[in-house]
């Protein structure tokens, strides 16, 4: 075409609405044994909508600077959910056995999507999990 290799400057108006949480919650059972729990579940959706392109940016009015752009703007829905989890144990005076569990999930589709704060729940927790187990000793020498 004509402007094959032409630079085009789009913009759009972005509708988007998120909903984020981050939780901690500590645990101790006794002075030897404690649990530490941290959750982080986060969902956004995003719909673009008056797509134009800058055709001319130096004109006066700021109405003549845009001309719309053809085709469909879209949109995107992100979802993630990390946590950890981590148990102490003090078996020994200053000898501590740790067992940690940490999760990931996410998703992006770019496309727009509605936000629904209950199907968007459901997806996250449908979502295939990174999981990664731990385990950590240290032993104290007493010379």
């Amino acid at each position: 075409g004509a402007d094959a290799g032409t630079a085009h400057y789009t913009f759009a108006r972005l509708d988007q609405t998120t909903l984020s949480l981050s939780a901690r919650v500590n645990y101790t059972a006794t002075t030897t044994l404690s649990f530490q729990l941290y959750v982080a579940p986060f969902v956004t959706t995003g719909a673009y909508t008056g797509w134009k392109e800058m055709v001319a940016p130096r004109e006066a009015s700021y109405a003549d600077r845009f001309a719309p752009y053809a085709g469909d703007p879209g949109g995107f829905s992100y979802k993630q959910f990390n946590s950890n989890a981590v148990m102490r144990w003090e078996y020994r005076p200053g000898s501590s056995l740790f067992l940690v569990w940490q999760q990931g999930r996410s998703d992006y589709l770019a496309q727009a999507t509605r936000f629904d704060f209950g199907r968007d729940a459901r997806d996250v927790f449908g979502l295939h999990p990174d999981n990664t187990l731990l385990l950590k000793m240290s032993y104290w020498l007493n010379p």
